[in-house]
Parts: C-alpha cells; sequence; structure tokens
C-alpha cells in the first residue's frame, strides 16, 4: 500500500466505519487475492500475512458466506451485518494447496475463479514470463481443482484465456464466456454461475454479453461494498492489501474514495 494511500484511509476510515454503522440494509463486501505463498512476488501474498488476513476478518465480526448465497440475500435484502464472501483469481496452485486448507480450519467458504485453457497446469501466465520462475507460479491442474472442489471449494469462470474483455468482439467475448463455463461444468459436473472479468476489464456490453452466456454473478475489481441495488453482473470488490493493517479500513470503506480511478483503469486495457 503507498503511503499515500494508507494516509488517506487513515484520515477517512472514521467517517466510513460509522457510515458502514448506518447503513439501514447491509451491504455486502467482496474480497480478493491471487496467490498465498512466501515467494515475494507482487501477487503473492506471504502465508503468514493471509493467517492475518484471517485474523482481521474475525476481529472485525465478519459473517463469511458461500459467494452464490451471499448475492442469494443481497438480492433479498437479507444480509446479516458484516456479511463477506471471499474470492481468489487466476487459479494459482497455492490456492488449494495453501489458502484452502487454512480456510477449512476455520470452516470459511471461497471461490476460486479458474481460467479454463490453463487447467492443464504447464502454461504461465505472460505477467509470469517475465520473472525468475518459482514455485507461486504453479497453476492448479483440472484434477487438483476436482479434488477441491469436492472438498467444497467455490469455482466460478474467470474466462477461456484471461482477456481484457472490453476490446474483444460480441462473437469473442461470446466464446471467452461460454467456452469457459461449459469446460468448468463439464469438469465439475455442476454448474457455474459466476464470472470474474480479468484484470477487472468490464463495461455494459460485457456485462450483458455475461448475462446471455448463463452467469447471475459477475466480479469486478471497483473497490466498495454491495448494496441491495448493485447490478449483481457487475459486484465491487477488493483485493486484501498485504499488510493485515490495512485490511480493516478497507473493509469499514475506507478506499470507498478511490472508486473513481477504478472506473477510470477498468476502461483502458492493462498493457
Amino acid at each position: 500500500m503507498r503511503p499515500g494511500v494508507r494516509a488517506l484511509a487513515t484520515v477517512l476510515h472514521p467517517v466510513a466505519a460509522a457510515t458502514h454503522r448506518l447503513r439501514r440494509t447491509p451491504p455486502l463486501s467482496l474480497v480478493g487475492w491471487h496467490r498465498v505463498d512466501d515467494s515475494g512476488d507482487g501477487l503473492s501474498t506471504p502465508v503468514a500475512a493471509f493467517r492475518r488476513h484471517l485474523d482481521e476478518l474475525a476481529a472485525w465480526g465478519a459473517v463469511v458466506l458461500p459467494l452464490d448465497d451471499a448475492v442469494d440475500r443481497l438480492r433479498a435484502g437479507r444480509l446479516p451485518e458484516r456479511a463477506v464472501a471471499l474470492t481468489f483469481d487466476d487459479g494459482y496452485a497455492s490456492v488449494v494447496e495453501t489458502a484452502w486448507p487454512l480456510l477449512r480450519e476455520r470452516g470459511l467458504p471461497a471461490t476460486l475463479f479458474a481460467v479454463s485453457d490453463y487447467l492443464p497446469g504447464e502454461r504461465r501466465f505472460a505477467w509470469d514470463l517475465g520473472r525468475p520462475e518459482h514455485e507461486g507460479h504453479r497453476r492448479v491442474t483440472a484434477a487438483a481443482l476436482v479434488a477441491a472442489a469436492e472438498d467444497g471449494l467455490d469455482v466460478g469462470s474467470h474466462t477461456v484465456s484471461h482477456p481484457w474483455l472490453p476490446r474483444l468482439s460480441p462473437r469473442e467475448q461470446r466464446r471467452e464466456l461460454v467456452d469457459s463455463k461449459d469446460a468448468l461444468e463439464q469438469l465439475l459436473g455442476r454448474r457455474v454461475t459466476s464470472v470474474a472479468y480479468p484484470t477487472g476489464g468490464w463495461d455494459p456490453v460485457v456485462r450483458r454479453a455475461a448475462g446471455e452466456a448463463g452467469y447471475t454473478i459477475g466480479v469486478t475489481v471497483d473497490r466498495g461494498a454491495n448494496p441491495p441495488a448493485t447490478p449483481l453482473l457487475s459486484l465491487r470488490r477488493s483485493f486484501v492489501p498485504h499488510d493485515p493493517r490495512d485490511l480493516r479500513p478497507m473493509l469499514d470503506g475506507a478506499y470507498t474514495a478511490l472508486r473513481p480511478l477504478d472506473s477510470w483503469r477498468r476502461r483502458r486495457p492493462p498493457w
């Protein structure tokens, strides 16, 4: 977390926390990670920090719900106070090998968004290719994903190949959304209802395409909590800062003031 951003959150935290408490209808907070390992890579959350994240969630009084259940309750306006759903993007092996066992110890549900073309486990993402290869880059294999799903891990789609969806043609968008859903459903033998837009790239056209592909839940990287009026195919989500001290302000909405930056960023390809 950049010092200036942390300073802003420190100033806004008391007001954000008070506003959160005064909401008439409790919102849903979605939080996310990518990897949980000690590689020191930019996308990796150290294992000790992840444990402390879970401690912070418990200390905050989070009611951690399965994503589908949480969204059903959001739609019905009957969420408990401090409702949270936990998510992981990209499908790294450390999620099923390290994070999921730690979550199971505490009885916490979570959703992993998998990129269907990478499930053989041998390919590396472009952003990993530019760095020295290490254990944290390993992808979850199809067999390991099935085993984790049978053990209770929820699985959603992260498209076929992790593209920036807004710049694709309608036909390409449909392929990325539909084919990944079909592949995961065939692999898991169950319905896949949720999609996380790669790199947070979405717009109204992408959101409509996701609905037409059969998803009922779409997850972005726009910060902030989700009140009942939030469109279910563009739910807000915050990725957890590595420093556990930053998690409580995030949960209380201290970083929501940065949402205009998110709106600007998601309209621009990251490369």
